[in-house]
């Protein structure tokens, strides 16, 4: 019996098949759905025979990010700085290569959990970007500067606030291939193919080798950093007035408030 809730998890042709499950809320990344993702990678990385994670999503979005439409438990900054986001550094670690089928929005922390991955394939219908920003809030791990082809890129997308299309997304570097909706399992399919013609020690060690190689430009560093400024700007003006424009008018209202007002 499948012991996840909100995601799905399946093997499949040497592949663990990891697809979020929440598309009513365009597979918000809420506390269950993070442990459940993060169990699952470590599940694919334990298991033998895999040699690949695909990570995908149902519905019409591949995840619009963290759910800021729950009610919050009252946690004060202490408690927020020593609360680490793990699911991202559990992709990273996993000597599996991870691929992200993404088809529909990828934004804000879907965005960084889309990007994580070794590869990244997307339909022609993504989207990709930090609207978060707005909200005042920087990616609680910086990934994007360690895989855009220019840092001009990442200032673009983070002091904007902007979304790209996937071709855009591509360009940036964000994305490996750009393919039609109709195409996406099929180029998936394709790059698993190679992947198993290499033996599995051989891609551990590459991965490993990479991951070095970011490593050596500050990325856990960089993203240790980013998870405590990201606890702090949580209790600056933005968003406690976006919390209290939630609380009394709607997610809606607040939403509109937060991508459609100057701020200081």
């Amino acid at each position: 019996m499948d012991p996840y809730e909100t995601i799905e998890y399946a093997v499949d042709d040497a592949t663990a098949r990891i697809t979020l499950d929440r598309p009513d809320a365009l597979n918000a990344l809420n506390p269950t759905l993070l442990e459940e993702l993060e169990a699952a990678v470590r599940q694919a990385g334990d298991a033998e025979g895999v040699r690949a994670i695909l990570l995908g999503a149902n519905g019409r979005a591949f995840s619009a990010g963290y759910d800021i439409g729950e009610a919050e438990a009252q946690r004060d900054a202490d408690e927020l700085i020593l609360e680490q986001r793990s699911h991202l550094e559990a992709i990273f670690s996993v000597r599996k290569p991870v691929i992200a089928a993404v088809d529909g929005a990828a934004l804000a922390g879907g965005c960084n959990l889309a990007i994580v991955c070794d590869l990244t394939i997307a339909t022609e219908a993504a989207e990709f970007g930090y609207p978060d920003m707005h909200f005042g809030e920087p990616p609680p791990k910086f990934v994007l500067p360690f895989v855009t082809n220019s840092l001009k890129h990442a200032r673009e997308l983070l002091y904007s606030g902007k979304t790209v299309d996937a071709e855009s997304a591509h360009r940036m570097g964000l994305v490996n291939h750009v393919v039609p909706a109709d195409e996406l399992e099929k180029t998936v399919a394709s790059e698993l193919s190679a992947i198993r013609k290499t033996p599995s020690t051989a891609v551990a060690v590459a991965k490993d080798m990479i991951n070095d190689v970011q490593e050596t430009q500050g990325y856990r560093r960089y993203g240790r950093t980013a998870e405590y400024v990201g606890a702090l700007t949580m209790e600056t003006s933005t968003p406690e007035r976006f919390r209290e424009i939630r609380d009394e008018e709607g997610l809606e209202a607040a939403l509109e408030w937060m991508h459609g007002t100057d701020k200081a």
